[in-house]
């Protein structure tokens, strides 16, 4: 009860300093992010992709496990479904600082435009947002029925406890059916955002979304892994520990489809060779190198690690290896913008000059009494504020986790006899 209690406590506490930071920024506009015309995206639509990616890998995980019959796993259905609902609800909400003016949002819905990717994706993020509540609700409803209470749970009360668990089972594996394509649906998405975006070389890859997938596989398994280690604790490691191994080996063969994906990006680019392929491989190398350097290595010490016997042997080792995933995923992500928005798509060739043109500078959109209203690289680095509004969604992932798991049976012993 201490730990629940302190998870609780944390989760308040972050909340409390985005949502402080969120009303700042509100009050004084965008212009206290580091975002300027030249990055009109930045953390928060870093941090939205990677918890839409772990929103996405939750419910592929819970889904499969439930077409394919892979009975050492269903204990953690729940758990998987549960991930997925608090992670669709992160990236809601980090979206909506993004915005701006979130006041009118409701213009996304009275005019939307079909032909834009955003608005696709508002459709998938709340189809899905509805799928895994309903994940969630079908499969503790007989739990609910045992009880004698619960969300909903009325018009149970003239059927037997035996055609409620069969009307969990039913309706379990039809949202699976459903909840699988669009679990990878909702994150294709996502990478369609980036890749129809043909100006931005960088972004425009036929490989974009298949790599989202796998990422999203890697980081979704990995917070089940998390969760699910913290809820059966040190006692029920043994008793469950063929499931953990199944999902550090998940977790490491999605990775190695995202090397495959990246060594192949690289390489291509590379053999051309031409300044358009080039340019972004001098950034990330270059003058984003170290944080590169993190984006290969923390997911790659993880695919290594849980390849290993050392690395599933304990609970320790398995909590490890799941936690350092998360930022190199993180990384991958916020890594997406320097590279593409430092590449200005518009240039300026002259007759009879050597040079084959120069980029056209963009306004940085704020008036600076120095004279640097022009730019042709913009060295983005988030500023405090956009880095204390991040902290929402993670106080949000923490403070549904930890709620549900007060609120339902979400304990492998209890999912395991249906």
């Amino acid at each position: 009860m201490r730990r629940e209690n302190s998870v609780l406590i944390a989760a308040i506490f972050l909340l409390v300093v985005s949502l402080g930071a969120w009303g700042y920024q509100l009050a004084r506009g965008l212009i206290v992010t580091h975002m300027r015309n030249p990055f009109s995206w930045g953390l928060y639509i870093a941090t939205f992709a990677f918890f839409v990616g772990i929103a996405a890998g939750g419910m592929i995980i819970s889904s499969s496990v439930y077409l394919l019959n892979i009975r050492h796993l269903k204990p953690f259905c729940r758990i998987s479904s549960l991930c997925a609902f608090a992670s669709i609800l992160a990236a809601g909400a980090i979206i909506l600082p993004d915005l701006g003016r979130v006041e009118r949002t409701y213009n996304l819905l009275l005019h939307p435009n079909f032909r834009s990717p955003l608005i696709w994706d508002l459709i998938v993020v709340g189809t899905y947002l509805l799928l895994t509540f309903l994940s969630i609700y079908f499969q503790l409803l007989p739990d609910w029925k045992k009880e004698g209470h619960g969300l909903l749970v009325a018009w149970t009360q003239r059927l037997s406890l035996d055609q409620v668990e069969e009307i969990s089972r039913k309706w379990s594996r039809r949202i699976s059916l459903v909840g699988l394509p669009v679990a990878v649906l909702i994150h294709t998405v996502t990478a369609w955002i980036f890749a129809t975006q043909a100006s931005r070389n960088w972004w425009n890859s036929a490989l974009l979304a298949p790599d989202f997938i796998a990422k999203a596989v890697a980081s979704g398994t990995g917070l089940v892994l998390v969760v699910s280690l913290l809820v059966v604790g040190r006692e029920g490691f043994d008793r469950h520990r063929a499931a953990f191994h199944s999902l550090a080996h998940i977790t490491a063969g999605a990775l190695m489809v995202h090397f495959f994906f990246t060594a192949n990006e690289l390489l291509v680019r590379w053999w051309w060779g031409s300044p358009e392929e080039l340019s972004p491989l001098h950034l990330l190398f270059g003058r984003y190198g170290w944080l590169y350097f993190l984006e290969l290595a923390l997911p790659a010490f993880t695919m290594v690690y849980f390849l290993t016997a050392r690395g599933k042997a304990t609970r320790t080792s398995l909590l490890l290896g799941s936690l350092v995933v998360f930022p190199g995923i993180l990384a991958n992500r916020l890594l997406l913008m320097p590279a593409a928005y430092n590449l200005f798509p518009l240039h300026l060739s002259l007759p009879g000059v050597e040079v084959e043109g120069w980029n056209y500078p963009i306004a940085l959109g704020d008036f600076r009494p120095d004279g640097t209203i022009f730019v042709d690289f913009w060295s983005y680095v988030p500023s405090a504020v956009e880095v204390a509004v991040t902290l929402l969604p993670f106080g949000l992932v923490l403070l549904t986790i930890s709620l549900m798991l007060r609120w339902g049976n979400f304990w492998p012993e209890g999912k395991a006899s249906t």
